[in-house]
């Protein structure tokens, strides 16, 4: 092996010794907990949720936009790149909604 720099050698000994320590673990009934803890909310605190996660995702989205187009990327694309995703999914969604000759019963 060659010679390291001081730093260098720093990043391999940072690096061993995370990757000796234990992978860390959730406890067994996370899931049931996290279900239990989410779904007995109060009606303020899921409206002060939906108010966060809104102003959240608008916030991302104008952001996304205005780096983007720091990149210099046109409004359309950006538009195709913000709207494609959501639409998409709700395409998804209302497709695997509807039946299909495969989930149809057949009247024999």
């Amino acid at each position: 092996m060659s010679e390291m720099e001081p730093r260098e050698a720093g990043i391999d000994h940072l690096l061993r010794r995370s990757l000796a320590a234990p992978i860390p673990s959730l406890p067994p009934d996370f899931d049931k907990r996290l279900l239990r803890e989410v779904s007995c909310g109060s009606q303020p605190l899921d409206r002060y949720r939906r108010i966060v996660v809104t102003g959240y995702g608008l916030t991302s989205v104008v952001v996304s936009a205005l780096v983007m187009r720091g990149h210099g990327l046109d409004w359309g694309a950006i538009a195709v790149m913000i709207i494609g995703p959501p639409a998409l999914v709700v395409v998804g969604v209302w497709r695997g909604a509807q039946p299909t000759p495969h989930t149809m019963k057949s009247g024999r």
